[in-house]
């Protein structure tokens, strides 16, 4: 008996406190443009995605050519040459 009311009275609190929150929370954005941009507006979603796009492919792509370097047998350069153009490894910027 004791547990089934610790549970209503939980549920109940969590209850009030997701209401809670929502009367505190903004409902609507500003859907008004004002026009203009001022100087300290953060870059759009679209141009930071982008960047973390090329630090992982950079981040993904170094070690495998630094390691292309390090190869001194010429077929065993060869074939890892060949497997990084497959993969795609060998162009970081595309």
């Amino acid at each position: 008996m004791k547990m089934a009311i610790s549970f209503i009275c939980g549920a109940a609190i969590c209850c009030m406190v997701i209401f809670g929150i929502k009367t505190v929370l903004p409902a609507f954005a500003e859907t008004t443009d004002s026009g203009t941009e001022s100087e300290n507006t953060t870059p759009s979603i679209i141009e930071q995605i982008s960047g973390f796009d090329k630090i992982y492919r950079d981040a993904l792509t170094e070690p495998f050519i630094k390691a292309e370097s390090k190869i001194y047998d010429a077929d065993i350069a060869e074939y890892y040459h060949g497997l990084m153009v497959k993969t795609g490894l060998t162009n970081p910027a595309q």
